[in-house]
């Protein structure tokens, strides 16, 4: 027997031999064991190179926002604390890949910069991870990644002012 928490904070007993829970609790593992899977074979290509993924996300988050981001702001994008990304810019800028910059509007922040030899390894990296997505989607037909890749975006909708309010509380 199980027991879960309804919006109300009430506790309520969960049915195990519902199928609609078994098929819920499925997705759900299957949902975060692909995650884990992909990060683990990205994590295994990346350390033969001298990178870890959070140093990948982190330059590639870098690259990708439309403006200089803040330290913290890159902690919240990647999911990360904000201690880790400290430790985690301070390597990457003893290695050469990033800088820490003076925000232009708010001189208590450091913006963090991809150096050129960042942008470089950036490019090198993609194409790794570019093999490893390949090799995960090759099994599946471009109709269905369509089809796949809307769904997981509408699974994000609902619980995405959750997180805005959380962020906005801290």
């Amino acid at each position: 027997m199980f027991f879960e928490f309804t919006r109300s904070n009430s506790l309520r007993t969960i049915d195990e031999s519902d199928p609609v829970f078994d098929l819920d609790e499925r997705f759900e593992n299957a949902l975060r064991n692909t995650a884990l899977v992909w990060r683990q074979a990205v994590d295994c290509r990346l350390r033969r190179l001298g990178m870890s993924q959070v140093g990948w996300m982190t330059i590639a988050a870098a690259i990708q926002a439309r403006s200089a981001l803040s330290q913290a702001a890159l902690a919240d994008a990647l999911a990360v604390s904000r201690a880790s990304m400290v430790h985690t810019i301070d390597r990457l800028v003893k290695d050469g890949l990033v800088k820490r910059e003076p925000s232009a509007s708010d001189r208590r922040l450091n913006c963090i910069v991809v150096t050129e030899a960042g942008a470089h390894l950036y490019s090198l990296l993609s194409d790794e991870v570019a093999a490893v997505r390949r090799r995960m989607l090759a099994i599946v037909e471009p109709e269905e990644l369509i089809h796949l890749t809307e769904f997981l975006e509408k699974l994000q909708e609902p619980l995405r002012p959750s997180f805005k309010k959380s962020a906005a509380d801290k």
